[in-house]
């Protein structure tokens, strides 16, 4: 009777051991899977453009077809580096929609090592981040908003800043609280963003002074 019990208490501690352990792995591979998504239609738009700009006309429109309405990026170079040009030309266009003010100040390395995803994944969440935070500011405040973008080359590092208004928040355990109504979802980007600087031996800096947020990425490179 005694051994009886002491096996179904072994059986029933092994179970949630179990079940434990596999809310672990669905719970891991959601919140990646939850990332790819989140990232996917950022790759989709510069699928889109790179095939618009080599006349690849069957891509583009699958690319169309499959992924949220695109607008045709302009060609304003702003680093000679297309990809660069690329994103930064999305984000001209989409500030102009919201009416934000955007100014850009960039130089980027040509033969570094950072790949053109984990750019994109870097450069298009740190500018939603700020688009989302100067449409917040300007509903609060009722006052006009800028962004400034800077790329920068020092020896052998990238530096990533961007600055823009926000309403000063107020940190809860050393973490800045979301203004989004989905709050489950905020966050998501900035992982992102964090997880590919430090592919680069690099740092992430978020700094608010008044009300002026500055983030700052620091890549290093080959």
């Amino acid at each position: 009777m005694l051994q009886t019990r002491k096996n179904k208490i072994r059986f029933l501690e092994r179970k949630n051991q179990v079940l434990e352990e596999n809310y672990h792995l669905l719970t891991d591979l959601y919140q990646k899977n939850e990332r790819l998504y989140h990232d996917m239609n950022h790759h989709l738009q510069m699928i889109y453009h790179i095939a618009r700009k080599n006349n690849i006309p069957e891509i583009a429109q699958y690319v169309n077809s499959i992924s949220a309405p695109i607008n045709e990026l302009s060609d304003m170079t702003w680093s000679g580096v297309d990809i660069v040009d690329a994103i930064l030309n999305h984000a001209v266009l989409d500030a102009q929609r919201r009416g934000i003010e955007i100014d850009v100040n960039a130089e980027f390395p040509k033969d570094c090592n950072i790949t053109s995803d984990d750019l994109c994944v870097i450069l298009f969440n740190l500018l939603d981040n700020a688009m989302e935070a100067c449409q917040h500011y300007m509903r609060k405040t009722k006052t006009p908003s800028r962004i400034e973008v800077t790329l920068r080359r020092i020896h052998q590092f990238l530096i990533i800043k961007i600055q823009n208004p926000c309403v000063p928040p107020r940190k809860l355990f050393g973490i800045f609280p979301t203004t989004k109504a989905d709050a489950r979802h905020h966050g998501i980007g900035l992982r992102n963003v964090r997880e590919k600087v430090e592919k680069y031996n690099g740092s992430l800096e978020l700094e608010v002074e008044g009300d002026i947020f500055t983030v700052t990425a620091l890549l290093f490179f080959e």
